[in-house]
């Protein structure tokens, strides 16, 4: 497999690791009673190895576009399954609703990118 084909099945079990943390994650918060912002530490540690993995075969620019991303597609898509399962978020749905948007892909952008240099940094060692 070469490095091309490589780094596009990072993408997909990204994308997977993305929609199974929001979905399972809300389902066992709600069903568990636990905050689901805690499931955060599953996301930076989704980022962290899949920069550590981009960075055996490409950049620290790809790594970050990567992270990007899956970040924009976790504050969007993550966010509104995470919505549609009912996650124990402390929101009501509509709140929920109303906090996508700009200044929360923001933060989730800032939070991917700082874990790809997290991922990216411990992989060049």
């Amino acid at each position: 497999m070469n490095d091309f084909n490589l780094l596009i099945c990072y993408v997909i079990l990204g994308l997977l690791g993305i929609v199974i943390i929001a979905t399972v994650g809300s389902a066992l918060s709600r069903k568990l009673n636990f905050k689901y912002s805690y499931l955060s530490i599953f996301s930076a540690m989704l980022y962290i190895i899949l920069a550590y993995l981009i960075c055996k075969i490409a950049d620290l620019k790809t790594a970050l576009i990567v992270n990007g991303l899956l970040g924009l597609f976790d504050s969007t898509v993550g966010f509104l399954l995470s919505i549609k399962f009912q996650s124990n978020s402390g929101y009501t749905k509509e709140q929920s609703t109303n906090m996508i948007g700009l200044k929360t892909s923001f933060a989730v952008l800032i939070f991917a990118l700082t874990f790809a240099l997290v991922g990216y940094g411990i992989g060049m060692f």
